[in-house]
């Protein structure tokens, strides 16, 4: 029963109820004998979102990203849902904390998580890109729950996971570029070398063609993070292996590989697959620079990760252990 319920029951006020519950004065013996009576006889669940908005306590999530600014947008799209949650909930005071780190910086990780949570913390979330250093940060929490959105990594104990599945994502990469070119020399080319999901997408598309024996799959990695350098890192590959018939890229820096494809005039030849639905990526499907796109909701990873948080930590709900994310495919025609 609610405390109106058994106020109801008791023919008092709830402000009578609320007084026997809290062991204030000011009830009679008789009183306190009928209403504790019912509680017994029909028992007393709390109502925890009326208790929150009485005690207006604020709820402090620590948000660890990359830097919003890279990633064309992938990032802000995580964290805008993460805002997105918060204003849902504003009645409850929700305040985020976000501390941002260039995953192109070894120790970058580590060392801005661990500033972010010497801070007075309820809950983290995160984005695990550089496996080791969070591993590393996780016995720094002391009992914080935290949430790995986008990349699952193992040896971890997260309070709630978040994500596509990688290696499922990277094997329907692996079976659509069958589909659009058959069998032949393929590149993975990733920017990042050390990313589990970029690992594991890579692993799933290899694992399609693995029983192709006409197919052969290039994993590649691209450490120069500069245009000129991505250039001459396709200049390589094009001399060293000028039949390749498509392309999967991991990540959501997909357009940067097209325009070096356009710019040489050799798009019509190779098919590209990549990962994440952002503007440039948008445009490409549209224009039909990029003939497949996986995406994987970062929005509602966001979103499901600040609300699940809340409704675990203050209103004692219970959430799962794991959300999976659905693996989204997009082509020119379903694009919008």
């Amino acid at each position: 029963m609610t405390l109106a319920e058994i106020a109801a029951h008791a023919n008092v006020s709830t402000g009578t109820v609320d007084r026997v519950l809290h062991g204030r004065k000011g009830v009679s013996e008789k009183t306190k004998k009928l209403i504790q009576q019912i509680i017994d006889e029909y028992g007393y669940q709390p109502n925890p979102i009326a208790s929150q908005l009485k005690n207006n306590k604020i709820f402090v999530i620590g948000v660890l990203l990359p830097s919003l600014d890279t990633g064309l947008d992938y990032y802000r799209s995580l964290y805008t849902g993460m805002l997105n949650a918060v204003s849902e909930l504003s009645p409850f005071k929700t305040e985020l904390k976000l501390m941002s780190f260039d995953r192109t910086i070894s120790g970058d990780a580590f060392k801005k998580g661990s500033e972010l949570i010497k801070q007075p913390l309820d809950a983290l979330i995160t984005m695990p890109v550089v496996p080791q250093e969070f591993i590393d940060l996780t016995p720094m929490l002391n009992g914080i729950p935290y949430v790995f959105i986008d990349t699952p990594i193992a040896m971890t104990k997260p309070f709630l996971s978040i994500a596509q599945n990688p290696y499922k994502g990277g094997y329907c990469a692996g079976k659509i570029m069958k589909l659009l070119r058959g069998s032949g020399k393929f590149a993975c080319i990733r920017m990042y070398s050390a990313a589990y999901n970029l690992m594991e997408r890579v692993r799933g598309f290899s694992d399609y063609f693995s029983k192709d024996a006409s197919s052969q799959i290039l994993d590649l990695v691209c450490t120069d993070f500069t245009d000129a350098g991505l250039y001459r890192f396709m200049d390589k590959l094009f001399i060293e292996h000028d039949d390749i018939k498509g392309i999967f890229i991991p990540h959501a820096e997909v357009c940067l590989a097209t325009y070096y494809l356009i710019s040489n005039g050799l798009k019509n030849n190779v098919t590209v697959i990549g990962y994440d639905l952002n503007d440039k990526n948008k445009e490409g499907l549209i224009d039909g620079s990029i003939d497949c796109i996986i995406g994987q909701r970062p929005e509602q990873q966001g979103f499901d990760a600040v609300n699940k948080l809340y409704q675990s930590c203050m209103l004692h709900q219970q959430i799962p252990e794991r959300i999976e994310v659905p693996i989204d495919i997009y082509f020119r025609e379903n694009v919008f």
